[in-house]
């Protein structure tokens, strides 16, 4: 079920659709194409100048990351694989995925030489992102709420607005750290070495971090 759910989502990202899919912290809208992350910013009322995340894994972050340390790799690998993260890296100037990116959705997905790679995306997303790696592209994304509002657990707590204006939609249950807080993954500046939100896990996430 899960390979079947992961190539549908994929061949509809690459149809230019825009789906509605879970992460570990709570559904999210993801995109491909540029009127889908388009899409995104109208549904969820996003300032354009906050930029969508990457869906990540550790070989999309040895591309279109720079200046990442084989120590600070390691420890992406070892915490990503216990809670939910996303990181702030340079953005590779190098990079064939970012150079492969339609312009509207590469301006979308970084911001001043910096790109935001999240982690925290379950086996779903995971399947789609290598799926799409092999095809040299990147899927973008953001939480599936309006802006302001938290991260939503479950499908059903999705606003009907945003239900209804995609092209598709995934449901595997509630988020496995869905919070009453609503709270989205702790996101860590990887160029300065500081958290820029306090996300699920974070106390976990800083401890260890500071340990490395």
């Amino acid at each position: 079920m899960l390979e079947d759910d992961a190539r549908e989502v994929y061949a509809r990202l690459l149809r230019g659709e825009l789906v509605l899919a879970p992460t570990e912290t709570g559904y999210g809208l993801v995109a491909m194409g540029p009127e889908a992350v388009e899409r995104i910013y109208r549904l969820k009322g996003r300032p354009r100048e906050k930029p969508c995340v990457t869906v990540a894994n550790l070989p999309i972050l040895d591309d279109v990351g720079a200046d990442v340390s084989p120590s600070i790799r390691a420890w992406i690998a070892s915490a990503s694989r216990a809670w939910p993260l996303a990181v702030v890296a340079r953005a590779n100037a190098d990079s064939r995925l970012l150079a492969a990116t339609p312009p509207a959705v590469r301006a979308q997905c970084t911001k001043d030489d910096t790109v935001a790679l999240f982690f925290g995306v379950g086996p779903l997303l995971s399947r789609v992102a290598e799926l799409a790696f092999a095809d040299g592209r990147l899927v973008v994304g953001s939480s599936a709420n309006l802006a302001g509002t938290g991260n939503n657990a479950a499908l059903a707590d999705v606003p009907r607005s945003m239900r209804d204006g995609v092209d598709f939609e995934v449901d595997h249950g509630s988020a496995r750290f869905g919070n009453a807080r609503r709270l989205a993954s702790s996101l860590l500046d990887l160029p300065s070495g500081r958290f820029l939100r306090e996300g699920v896990c974070f106390g976990e996430l800083e401890a260890s971090w500071e340990r490395r």
